[in-house]
């Protein structure tokens, strides 16, 4: 299967970063599901099950001890994906939240625009934490 991929695509292939994200029942949780989805979709980082994390599934555990990086996206000041990650063991997180970045609880829609903005936001962040990822000259190799 080819993939064809976004121009803004990271040169790194993610750099085995893994996401993972709130999938809340709120607007803020289904946005940063969807912002993780547009990352994976870039390639700026592959996408890791939050709830096979909080099952102990040993495929979800082992994909997210295996990466690089951890970025959780979190909807709101909750942190369930935060929450879940540090209580199965995970300590060095990258930690978004939806609500910090400018977007409401009931008030924020769930566009593609908004997902765009939020993808492009992580992006951005990982990339000024990056430590050198990489000589590209997509968002998080720069």
């Amino acid at each position: 299967m080819t993939e064809n991929p976004s121009p803004r695509a990271c040169a790194c292939k993610g750099a085995n970063i893994v996401v993972l994200a709130c999938s809340g029942a709120s607007n803020l949780g289904h946005l940063a599901d969807l912002a993780a989805r547009e990352l994976g979709r870039r390639g700026v980082a592959r996408m890791g099950c939050l709830a096979g994390i909080g099952a102990g599934a040993a495929g979800s555990t082992g994909a997210v001890h295996k990466a690089r990086r951890v970025l959780v996206i979190d909807g709101c000041p909750t942190q369930c994906g935060r929450h879940t990650l540090e209580r199965a063991g995970f300590t060095e997180l990258l930690c978004v939240r939806v609500d910090q970045l400018g977007f409401k609880r009931g008030e924020s829609p769930v566009t593609q625009e908004n997902v765009q903005r939020i993808a492009d936001q992580v992006s951005r962040i990982l990339s000024a934490d990056a430590p050198s990822a990489g000589g590209g000259d997509s968002p998080c190799c720069q």
